[in-house]
């Protein structure tokens, strides 16, 4: 798949300096490129991809399977690729509920990951947060009027295997869309808000090098920017889209339950914050764990359904036993009906 070029090595590193990296499945909403695009193995540039040269499906699956979710583009390309992305999801978000509405839903949740990416890279550029937010917004509502849609998207986002940063925020929040309905502890329009709030509340991770992203040894430092992601995400949507206090305090506190599970299992005392909203934190967290757990990781591979419910038991049964029930019967239910 790597292709010779005439580079001089010079050259290569002057190069680097121009290129951007994306992930191989943005490149799915385009045609060709402008330049040709790179790839970084074991610190080296390779040509993969000429300028002018189709783009396949099959060339987007070699890829991802014999190099990796990353590809590298001039930054001219880089600008293209977001514009059309941009261009596309709004013209997608107006015509959701119009034709097969599984078909749309699909479509609008990979646009939708794919400028999740654009975000990690700038999280403070208002343009691509807007249309991010009322995007997302819209096909929540579309989820809201079918369960049957939600998980006909949960199964084929699932299959897609994007890179968990970009795949991860959109399968938790469909799992939690889809329990809240069938739980009915909300009104719609609350449902709708968590929703949003579990779709943002990784944002802070743009914070942790990418570099990090698929590594388990990491250093304390870099823990410690892990740690502190979720009240990073807050104070980076704080006042910039719409939602409540509420909600800015589920995304700020949604990890909770991890500090929870450390500390009970390491038998030391725990110390809730009082700003934590109850149940609702808990099953953003949940559903979050869930899908974390169940899904391959680059350092781990999936635990099983029995282990994430245990795991989910521990940190859920004793304060809240009925949702707890309530939740294991809807998992049971949705994954067996995929």
């Amino acid at each position: 798949m790597i292709k010779e070029d005439n580079l001089t090595s010079t050259q290569k590193h002057k190069l680097a300096l121009d290129l951007k990296p994306v992930f191989i499945a943005q490149l799915s909403i385009i045609d060709s490129l402008t330049h040709d695009a790179y790839c970084f193995v074991d610190g080296h540039l390779g040509l993969v991809l000429e300028e002018d040269e189709l783009i396949t499906n099959d060339f987007i699956k070699d890829y991802a399977s014999t190099i990796g979710k990353e590809i590298f583009l001039h930054k001219k390309d880089f600008q293209l690729l977001n514009e059309s992305l941009s261009e596309q999801l709004t013209k997608m978000t107006r015509s959701l509920s119009i034709g097969d509405q599984v078909k749309n839903s699909i479509k609008q949740a990979n646009l939708l990951s794919f400028q999740m990416n654009n975000l990690y890279n700038d999280p403070f550029d208002n343009e691509v947060l807007t249309n991010q937010f009322l995007s997302s917004k819209n096909l929540a509502t579309l989820l809201s009027g079918s369960a049957e849609v939600s998980k006909s998207l949960f199964k084929n986002m699932k299959k897609q295997n994007h890179h968990y940063m970009i795949g991860q925020p959109m399968l938790s929040s469909i799992l939690l869309l889809s329990f809240l309905k069938e739980a009915k502890l909300f009104t719609e329009q609350e449902n709708q808000n968590l929703f949003l709030a579990s779709y943002f509340k990784d944002i802070g991770m743009c914070f942790v090098g990418r570099d990090k992203w698929d590594e388990s040894d990491l250093t304390k430092f870099d823990k410690n920017n892990i740690s502190s992601h979720s009240e990073n995400s807050m104070k980076i949507l704080n006042g910039r889209i719409d939602l409540s206090k509420k909600y800015l305090n589920i995304i700020k506190h949604h990890d909770f339950l991890n500090k929870k599970a450390f500390a009970k299992i390491n038998k030391i005392q725990y110390e809730s914050d009082p700003e934590i909203t109850g149940i609702e934190t808990t099953i953003v967290a949940v559903c979050d764990i869930f899908v974390a757990m169940t899904s391959k990781r680059p350092y781990r591979d999936e635990y099983s359904f029995f282990k994430a419910l245990e795991f989910i038991k521990l940190l859920m049964a004793d304060e809240y036993p009925q949702e707890y029930k309530v939740f294991v019967k809807f998992i049971t239910k949705f994954f067996k009906s995929m």
